[in-house]
């Protein structure tokens, strides 16, 4: 649960300003609550585990002089994370403090690991980061950075742009290894070798957690931003030809809702995924909205504004679209988190596993015990001899409802003909019209001021 102390300290917060927070905060929190994919699951103690990733635009050193990130800003980040049991976090920057006082407004129990910064002009001092409750989530002391070998180095004998991150992890039976990227994204046309480089990275770095999983006898998932454009380009099937397996559904993950650059895949044991649900959590429905911008305009920051000598916007138009379309995304991201649920709670099926319908037909006497000293060497003890005949057979036992049910295969193979309809509806436009359709919605929502008349 989310510390709100900081709001009643009045060197942070004015009476005014804990207020509007305040109310953002309850709306968060409501819009968290909502069923799915809206909002996310309620978090569980030990049946489910909810798996998140966000790319957490620049956080936070502030050198493209947008911010920094407000006091209230990390409470909103802070909620947004205390809904994931674990969660993956990419664009954390140099300086850990804006994390760490994110982690301390979380409470007690949560705690991150986090890479050191990817050099390089591509690496941008990046680090990895996983944000997990340790009352749920027990790191299981294995973490390592993965690099390519001097036979798989990219063009140029390069690395990844931005070095990819795992740590295993466990929750209650289910253990598994997560590992996070951060795809180089380069050029957009498919023709040239920033594009090339996009792909050969995602297959790398696909080919090896398949193998390290077939290896190991070890779950993996896969997750991150893979700066995938739609889930029929070739940097997606560079991900799903290892076998990895997304969730049923895909959401775009951008902020304007048109791109599908984060991804979260499986590569699992048999019978050891039961997948429960999935979504992407948009607060920008809630916190930073379009009609806060009167709010905020005037902290915005001068030097990327065209302002008159008296402060005012010269065009309240573009001044909004700077609020909406930048501002915000450095007070909290131009990404939005996307995030699966799983079940975990395995008792019942590995109970299930030691019941024999052969003894319901017949039943055996009690096995013989023995002490330390007693005990055959080779073989288990041998049941005793019944004083009369057995007449009661074992009964059936009775299993209790599972409080999470979800179905083994998170994801089925996409047929030509459905990707070729999603290409198709790609290529004429169709995000496009999603977008122009969904701001228009949001137009027509908004209260329209009654004229005054003329009396």
């Amino acid at each position: 649960m989310v510390w709100y102390t900081d709001l009643r300290n009045r060197k942070f917060f004015s009476e005014s300003e804990a207020d509007w927070t305040s109310r953002r905060l309850l709306e968060l929190r409501a819009q968290l609550a909502s069923p799915p994919p809206k909002g996310v699951p309620r978090r569980t103690k030990d049946s489910s585990i909810i798996i998140g990733t966000w790319n957490i635009r620049d956080f936070d050193n502030n050198k493209f002089r947008h911010g920094p990130r407000r006091r209230e800003s990390l409470h909103y980040i802070a909620e947004v994370l205390s809904a994931f049991d674990v969660c993956a976090l990419q664009e954390v920057n140099e300086d850990l403090g804006p994390l760490k006082d994110v982690i301390r407004l979380m409470g007690p129990g949560w705690d991150f690991i986090a890479t050191d910064v990817t050099t390089g002009a591509s690496g941008n001092r990046e680090r990895m980061c996983f944000v997990y409750d340790s009352r749920k989530v027990r790191f299981r002391n294995i973490v390592g950075e993965i690099v390519l070998p001097k036979h798989a180095l990219l063009p140029g004998e390069q690395q990844f742009a931005r070095t990819p991150f795992m740590v295993s992890f466990q929750a209650g039976w289910f253990k598994f290894s997560l590992c996070t990227v951060h795809i180089y994204f380069g050029e957009t046309s498919k023709g040239s070798d920033g594009y090339a480089r996009r792909v050969s990275e995602i297959d790398y770095i696909a080919r090896e957690m398949a193998d390290r999983a077939e290896r190991e006898n070890e779950n993996y998932i896969l997750l991150g931003d893979f700066n995938i454009k739609n889930p029929v380009d070739e940097t997606m099937s560079a991900l799903t030809k290892a076998g990895f397996q997304l969730p049923p559904e895909q959401y775009p993950s951008n902020l304007l809702g048109t791109h599908y650059y984060d991804q979260i895949a499986f590569r699992t044991l048999k019978d050891e995924l039961t997948f429960l649900s999935s979504g992407v959590f948009d607060w920008s429905q809630t916190v930073f909205h379009a009609d806060h911008y009167e709010h905020y305009a005037p902290v915005l920051p001068a030097r990327h504004r065209d302002l008159k000598p008296d402060g005012r916007p010269r065009d309240t138009g573009k001044d909004k679209e700077y609020y909406s379309k930048r501002w915000l995304t450095w007070q909290m991201s131009d990404h939005l988190p996307l995030w699966v649920e799983l079940a975990i709670d395995f008792s019942d099926a590995h109970l299930l596993h030691n019941v024999k319908g052969e003894f319901e037909r017949g039943d055996v006497p009690a096995q013989v015990e023995f002490t330390e000293e007693e005990a055959p060497v080779e073989s288990p003890p041998e049941p005793a001899e019944p004083v009369r005949p057995l007449k009661k057979k074992r009964k059936a036992p009775k299993v209790a409802a599972p409080e999470k049910q979800g179905t083994l295969a998170p994801t089925r193979k996409m047929s030509f003909a459905e990707g070729w309809r999603i290409f198709w509806w790609v290529a004429m436009g169709g995000g496009d019209r999603m977008r122009k359709a969904k701001e228009a919605g949001k137009k027509a929502a908004k209260p329209r001021k009654a004229k005054k008349t003329k009396g």
